[in-house]
C-alpha cells in the first residue's frame, strides 16, 4: 500500500461519521497520509473534505483511519484508506495531490 501525503497547501476538514460501517475500497493500492495535531483511533470512519483556494468547491470522500502514528508531542500522522468505489473521485484527489506536490 502506498500512502500519498496531503500537501499543506490543501485545506483539510475531517469529521467523524458516526454509526457508519463502510468497507475499504477493493483493488485500490493507494491511501492518504495527513499530519494532524490530535490523535484519531484506527478504525474510525471520517469524512475527508479537501479544498484549495483555486479549487471551486471541495472534494468529499469517506475514509477509514488505518494507523495513527505519534510524530511529536503535538503531531500525529494519520494513515487513511479509501472506503468507496467512486474511482473518479479518488482519481480527482490523487491528481490534486500530485499536482500540488
Amino acid at each position: 500500500m502506498r500512502y500519498n501525503r496531503i500537501p499543506n497547501t490543501v485545506t483539510v476538514y475531517l469529521s467523524q461519521l458516526a454509526g457508519q460501517n463502510l468497507r475499504l475500497a477493493e483493488n485500490i493500492l493507494k491511501g492518504l497520509l495527513y499530519r494532524t495535531d490530535s490523535p484519531i483511533e484506527p478504525g474510525t470512519i471520517l469524512e475527508l473534505k479537501l479544498g484549495t483556494i483555486s479549487l471551486s468547491g471541495a472534494i468529499q470522500i469517506p475514509v477509514k483511519v488505518i494507523r495513527c502514528e505519534k510524530i511529536s508531542e503535538s503531531e500525529y500522522d494519520l494513515y487513511m484508506n479509501y472506503t468507496e468505489k467512486d474511482f473518479n473521485k479518488i482519481q480527482e484527489i490523487e491528481d490534486l495531490i500530485r499536482d500540488l506536490s
